[in-house]
């Protein structure tokens, strides 16, 4: 039987009948010790312990103490710090190598960095203080810049003379570091600082290098950017070309020495771009930048623009196609940028009105009485207890308690992004506090966003709390819980707060609805992270309040939040009933938010956890109108665009589905929503689409990006990254790639800490087994069985299909016996009467054929199969047609050529009506059809049916997979045909078939083609 899988191959699980939908449903150097007992609380260090508080991990690099994250850049992480023996803060940046394709480059690039700048000494250019190793990492200390990049800076209303100036003193350090005989490289806005007092720095010469030092010629140079990139964004990242492709210069796109005159090219590329916002040149995919750099072609200034055209004649000099024609250099640059022919005039002016000007100032302050508009206290004072070094200290030490990867994936990730978050909100708060003061904002308004954002302040206390108390088995909820974390940017939106529904006007009831708000902020959190009695229990608390709740609105969001809790938990029926009052109640009083959440969530329930497929489709038409009203709100809407695709999906809707998932990912990615859990759940399922629908290089695709925002957000150890990891290199297997996918599942089963996620590992384990059995790696797949059966509880699906595999295994092995016992022992735990469509028993009865055809019991293994034929319905065309191939590839080994010929005809219309013309399963019917055809000597078609075979492998397959060697063996021996001498195209056929099956030790195969060749010799050229 052919290697390739049929029924048995559900790469993530699930049932053929069951979508696997989702519902709504740089680790940091050692930490510094805590004081110890009987420390001088005076001591010099520890007191500037004190005067420098931490506000992120209280870690040390070299003898650098981090106090906060700054900044994430292509190289590395920037961090502020205190530095102990010179009393000074500092900025340090850390290499991070796991954003490096190749570490050892990276670190030489990052050495080169501070080298490079060392020699500076310039007031324009960040200085350099320090370049170390600590624990393996690379690290350079250098001068602290308080401000912002002159990208941000830039992105504010400036008037033009003020962006050209700043630019200028920007140009001052690239001409300091031309004349000390070095190239940045990489000049970008992001790449230079002004600073609160206005100086401007140039930064990150991870770029620069000698001007005398050889350039590595184009063939050495990784590839940065492919040709399908196609925007903006893309076009700006650092790639490991050297470079950023929208700001480099058209010798450096070549590979060609970048010089003096490709900075001054960078430098007139960012000044273009922060004078007219717009880039000089098109920049939406590669291709047509190259194209506008091949050409020269600049784009004109935008009409009415108040920039004279004496800059752009200079910015125009300085983008010349030929570096030639550039400026000679940055100082004639800099030179024809500040002259200004007029500037004398202005100054002759400007003393005609001093005078006055002085007078009127005069007369201005003397009636403003020196009085000031009143200050707002700082914020940060409110997260005392909530968000303090001790509570961070806190977290630290729970999750250190921990120690497993996991757990140090989560002190690097989650500890930053509560930081961020901490500090998001602290000045959401000053800045609410300030408008109203200024009276920009109404007194009312004021009460709305203080009220929000005291909500997310009790959700991030309760995040808090939950990771101090975090053990093994619930730190991948509590991870995810800081994911989702609610927005802040809701608390800033006047539109939708003063939209929502009014507090109550009792001044005493509106402060109980806020304090009950608050409690179900935290049950959202409790919820989260996978703590749903806790969550469940404050929920019961705010329903207890009956005078509270003669407020409707709060009624209706306390029993949303019950009935979401209760789903998660599992008691169904409860929450069907809470959803139900929930939307009623929110319906009644106006609650638009509540009723379409309500209305989301309860048809997910039906469809899914409660199998009401019919209740669910019923409900869609009022679903759909409940969530038109909120579609402004994105989290909201995007998640009932998921919930119906849920619900389509199990009805079978497919087309519909998809649509709608990729609406909600498309709206998501529109609002900056797309880095999310819920973002994440919504592209699995379109990955699971595209996997049931034979899409797999769609499925690919979709897996591939799934992963790797996973583990940006969750860190590699995660079990949601470790799922969407699994079902990439599922993906990979199912495109004719088992050696990628083997290595990458190797990989992923070293990454299990063995503290949690054993389902997964159990998983990971059995596909792993499954990809080496086709492969001939019988040895390694045992050991990975047997591991897989003591990972997993003998109560799950897991366990069920890895007997199934075992039974495969043994028939290849040749162990009659064992075979027949594992099956016996599968039967057993089947249901009575088995059912013949049910995944164990489909998946046994699959394996079963393979193990007898393995043993050479082929005659034998056609009734597992014609059983599983006989139970299928006639609809359901794919699994008809893999069982029709299986049944056509037996027949034909048996020499029962006309029902083999039948079979293979149906199985190849059948796929052709499902699968995408590219699938691989037909390359493996068409394969079948082309060894019939030589077994009946039709050796045109042969050649024919294993050339279309061979193009369908060659396309995505890797050149040494299995069944490329079959079609190679079968197209040499259809070109030979009838002849004694083989064609030369033919030998070469069958000589890659030979290697293909050397190189994988399938001993019989090689021989029978070693045999062919000796038998037929070199025909001569015609």
């Amino acid at each position: 039987m052919a290697s390739d899988r049929g029924t048995c191959d559900e790469a993530d699980g699930a049932d053929a009948r069951t979508p696997a939908v989702l519902g709504d449903g740089d680790t940091l150097p050692r930490a510094m010790a805590p004081l110890k007992q009987g420390e001088d609380p005076l001591d010099k260090k520890l007191v500037k312990r004190a005067l420098f508080p931490r506000r992120t991990t209280p870690v040390q690099i070299g003898r650098f103490q981090i106090l906060s994250l700054i900044g994430r850049g292509g190289m590395g992480v920037v961090y502020a710090a205190y530095d102990d023996l010179l009393d000074r803060k500092v900025a340090v940046k850390v290499l991070l190598a796991d954003t490096a394709r190749d570490p050892a480059l990276a670190r030489s690039r990052l050495m080169r960095e501070a080298q490079a700048m060392a020699r500076l000494s310039h007031a324009n250019i960040v200085s350099v203080h320090e370049v170390g190793q600590d624990d393996g990492q690379v690290f350079v200390a250098m001068e602290f810049v308080r401000g912002t990049t002159l990208e941000a800076w830039a992105q504010q209303d400036r008037p033009w003379r003020e962006v050209v100036a700043t630019f200028v003193r920007a140009g001052r350090g690239l001409e300091a570091a031309h004349q000390a005989g070095l190239i940045h490289r990489d000049f970008k806005p992001a790449n230079a600082m002004v600073a609160d007092d206005g100086a401007v720095k140039v930064l990150d010469f991870g770029l620069a290098r000698a001007a005398d030092d050889r350039e590595r010629a184009p063939s050495d140079l990784p590839q940065h950017v492919t040709p399908g990139d196609s925007h903006l964004t893309p076009l700006t990242r650092t790639g490991a070309v050297l470079g950023t492709p929208a700001y480099m210069s058209p010798e450096a796109h070549r590979g060609e020495p970048s010089t003096a005159a490709s900075d001054q090219f960078s430098f007139c590329v960012s000044l273009y771009q922060c004078l007219y916002r717009q880039p000089p040149f098109d920049t939406t995919s590669l291709a047509t930048l190259l194209a506008d750099l091949r050409r020269g072609a600049v784009a004109p200034p935008p009409a009415g623009t108040p920039v004279p055209a004496r800059v752009y004649r200079a910015i125009r000099r300085g983008l010349s196609l030929a570096p030639e024609d550039r400026f000679p250099s940055m100082t004639a640059l800099l030179a024809a940028l500040e002259h200004d022919p007029r500037a004398a005039q202005r100054r002759l002016a400007a003393l005609a009105v001093t005078a006055a000007v002085t007078a009127a100032a005069g007369f201005v302050a003397a009636s403003s009485g020196g009085s000031e508009p009143q200050r707002c206290p700082d914020a940060s004072a409110e997260l005392a207890g909530v968000w303090d070094d001790e509570r961070a200290q806190a977290v630290r030490a729970a999750l250190s308690a921990i120690g497993s990867p996991a757990a140090a994936d989560a002190l690097a990730g989650v500890l930053p992004r509560i930081d961020a978050y901490a500090a998001a909100w602290v000045e959401m708060r000053n800045e609410a506090c300030l408008t109203h003061a200024e009276a920009r904002q109404s007194a009312a308004l004021f009460d709305l966003r203080t009220a929000c954002l005291d909500q997310r302040r009790a959700g991030l206390d309760t995040l808090v709390a939950a990771l101090t108390q975090v053990d093994a088995a619930g730190l991948d909820s509590a991870v995810q819980a800081s994911v989702n974390l609610p927005a802040l940017a809701r608390c800033a939106d006047a539109e939708a707060l003063t939209a929502d529904i009014p507090p109550p006007d009792d001044p005493r009831l509106r402060l109980r609805v806020q304090a009950h708000r608050e409690t179900l902020a935290r049950a959202q959190v409790r919820e989260d992270a996978g703590q749903y009695a806790l969550g469940r229990t404050l929920v019961e608390d705010v329903l207890a309040d009956s005078s509270a709740l003669a407020y409707e609105p709060l009624h209706a969001e306390a029993l949303l939040r019950a009935g979401s809790l209760a789903m998660e938990a599992g008691d169904h029926h409860a929450a069907e009933r809470a959803f139900t009052d929930a939307m009623q109640l929110a319906i009644g009083c106006g609650h638009e938010a509540v009723a379409a959440v309500a209305s989301s969530k309860h048809a997910f329930l039906r469809a899914v956890p409660l199998n009401q497929l019919a209740q669910a489709q019923a409900e869609l038409p009022l679903a759909t109108a409940l969530n038109r009203r909120v579609r402004h709100e994105v989290d909201l809407y995007a998640e009932f665009l998921n919930n119906l695709g849920v619900v389509e999906a199990t009805g079978g809707e497919l087309a519909a589905a998809r649509q709608h998932w990729e609406e909600a990912v498309a709206l998501r990615e529109r609002h900056g929503r797309g880095e999310t859990l819920g973002g994440l759940n919504t592209r699995a399922n379109l990955g699971w689409l595209a996997h049931s629908e034979r899409r797999d290089e769609d499925m690919l695709a979709i897996y591939t990006r799934t992963a790797a925002l996973s583990e940006q957000l969750f860190g590699p150890h995660h079990a949601v990254h470790l799922r969407y990891a699994f079902l990439l290199a599922g993906g990979l297997g199912r495109l004719g790639r088992p050696r990628e996918a083997i290595a990458r599942l190797a990989d992923l089963e070293q990454r299990f800490d063995r503290l949690g996620n054993d389902y997964m590992h159990g998983q990971v384990l059995h596909m792993l087994a499954l990809l080496e059995i086709d492969e001939g790696r019988l040895a390694a797949a045992r050991e990975h069985l047997d591991r897989a059966l003591a990972a997993v509880p003998e109560s799950s699906w897991v366990f069920d299909a890895v007997l199934c595999e075992r039974v495969h295994l043994l028939g290849v092995e040749g162990d009659a016996p064992g075979m027949q016992r594992e099956y016996d022992r599968a039967v057993a735990r089947l249901p009575a009467p088995p059912d013949p469509l049910g995944r164990s028993h489909r998946c046994l009865l699959y394996n079963r054929a393979q193990a007898l055809d393995a043993l050479g019991r082929t005659a034998e293994a056609l009734a597992p199969l014609e059983q599983i034929l006989a139970a299928l319905a006639a609809e359901r065309t794919l699994e008809v047609a893999e069982i029709s191939l299986a049944l056509g590839e037996l027949r034909l080994k048996l020499g029962i050529l006309d029902e083999a010929e039948a079979d293979l005809r149906r199985a190849l219309a059948g796929f052709e009506r499902v699968v995408p013309p590219g699938n691989l399963t037909i390359a493996r019917n068409l394969l079948a059809l082309a060894e019939l055809a030589l077994t009946r000597r039709r050796f045109d078609d042969a050649a024919d049916l294993a050339g279309q075979a061979l193009a369908l492998y060659g396309a995505v397959a890797e050149p040494d997979h299995l069944p490329v060697a079959r079609a190679r063996f079968a197209r040499a021996q259809a070109l030979t045909g009838p002849a004694t001498a083989a064609p030369l195209q033919a030998r070469a056929e069958a000589e890659a078939a030979l290697a293909i099956w050397r190189a994988k030790s399938r001993t019989e195969d090689a021989e029978r083609a070693l045999s062919w060749l000796a038998a037929h010799p070199a025909a001569p050229p015609l």
